[in-house]
């Protein structure tokens, strides 16, 4: 069992700190009477994955949506959640931070085999258990535990309740909570600023603006979001707590919103969509098709193979990312890239003829067509094992045609 968690800290640590390359969010909250507002910008460079989930109300559950990603974990496919509000009126974000200590709580290592809590999301079983800031405080404090036994944590999380209460949960032994009418959290440690990140030119954008406000409006959240995005902003929510609604900006376009009522929304029943297909337009054109990808075209079982394949360019200018599909009812999943080449590596468990090819997706969900097909023969375990043959029989796939059969190569 210590294996076990020791393990899935690592992943979690792993991932949080390649994330903070490519992620620079900002969440803000305020509060004034019967009227509770929360706004984020989800800045994410490594690909726009993202899902909406939504959970209708189950025994021991609350109804809520939910915001995920994909994330690849050393070759395993994991879907990372971001945040979501629940059918009482709470919030929670999650955001990438410098490396800090997280102290032991002391409690159990939080871990599930319940999907709709990714497993071991302590914050994702918060908003399926949860209602208010003194019910994810019991939770965090006294019986679960993210990190085991001393951590090491580039993360942390805002929550926020329909009385306008909110944190941000930085570890156990520190939490910031709110003072005044708003909250404004991005990528520091408000308790460390000194560990990086800080100043932060939207942290003091959006604590202006919410100083400066004059009336707590969702337009004028969505202006905040505006005026914090950067040119990675996949999408920018503003959440009204008391109504359960929220309005989703797409693609840094503020001039247009989608309206989603949670209730409505959770009385259709449970859906996964990719955000961006909800924000698809009729004139949108998908990316052209790619070439053929390049790599070995022969090899052999269990070994890691390298494959290329120039970026295709979108009609509409559109940001792209890629797929490569290796013919094994197995893909690398969406690879967003600046680089002019996209590469991926794969291994075949097993012999055979294998056909690999290679899309593009714009922002939208708009799909490109599939390249012709890489032909990888993947042939029987060779009988003899000599890395120079392999090697010249590689480069050269038409000499000796009766060795290459006998050791196995065709």
């Amino acid at each position: 069992m210590k294996i076990k968690i020791f393990v899935m800290t690592l992943l979690i640590t792993i991932v949080l700190m390649t994330a903070s390359v490519v992620s620079a969010c900002t969440g803000f909250n305020a509060s004034e009477e019967d009227n509770v507002l929360v706004g984020i910008n989800f800045d994410w460079s490594r690909n726009f994955d993202v899902y909406m989930n939504v959970y209708p109300e189950a025994e021991g559950k609350y109804g809520r949506i939910i915001f995920d990603i994909w994330w690849p974990w050393f070759g395993f496919d994991y879907t990372l959640p971001i945040q979501g509000m629940n059918d009482q009126g709470l919030f929670v974000d999650t955001y990438i931070t410098p490396s800090h200590t997280v102290d032991y709580s002391g409690n159990p290592f939080f871990e599930s085999g319940d999907p709709e809590y990714y497993n071991f999301s302590l914050w994702a079983y918060c908003l399926a258990k949860c209602s208010t800031i003194s019910e994810v405080l019991d939770v965090y404090l006294n019986q679960y535990d993210q990190f085991w036994p001393d951590g090491i944590s580039q993360g942390q999380v805002m929550f926020v309740d329909s009385n306008g209460d909110s944190i941000i949960i930085e570890d156990y032994d520190t939490i910031i909570f709110k003072g005044g009418n708003f909250q404004v959290v991005t990528n520091f440690l408000q308790s460390q600023p000194e560990l990086g990140g800080y100043p932060c030119w939207r942290y003091d954008t959006a604590v202006s603006m919410l100083e400066n406000m004059t009336e707590l409006s969702v337009d004028y959240f969505s202006e905040i979001c505006d005026a914090t995005n950067l040119p990675t902003t996949i999408y920018s929510n503003v959440y009204d707590l008391i109504l359960e609604k929220m309005y989703i900006y797409y693609n840094n376009d503020y001039t247009k919103y989608l309206e989603i009522d949670l209730n409505e929304e959770l009385a259709n029943g449970a859906s996964r969509v990719l955000l961006g297909t909800l924000f698809d337009f009729e004139e949108n054109e998908p990316p052209y098709k790619s070439e053929i990808p390049d790599g070995p075209t022969t090899g052999v079982p269990e070994i890691y193979y390298l494959y290329k394949c120039n970026r295709t360019s979108d009609p509409d200018g559109d940001r792209v990312m890629y797929l490569f599909d290796w013919g094994d009812e197995s893909d690398s999943g969406w690879i967003y890239t600046a680089s002019n080449i996209v590469e991926a590596e794969h291994k075949w468990n097993d012999t055979g003829k294998y056909q690999v090819r290679f899309k593009s997706m714009d922002i939208y969900g708009r799909e490109s067509e599939w390249s012709d097909s890489l032909l990888v023969n993947i042939p029987r375990p060779r009988s003899v094992h000599h890395p120079f043959l392999y090697r010249l029989f590689e480069r050269f796939p038409n000499i000796f045609p009766i060795i290459r059969y006998l050791l196995g190569f065709d």
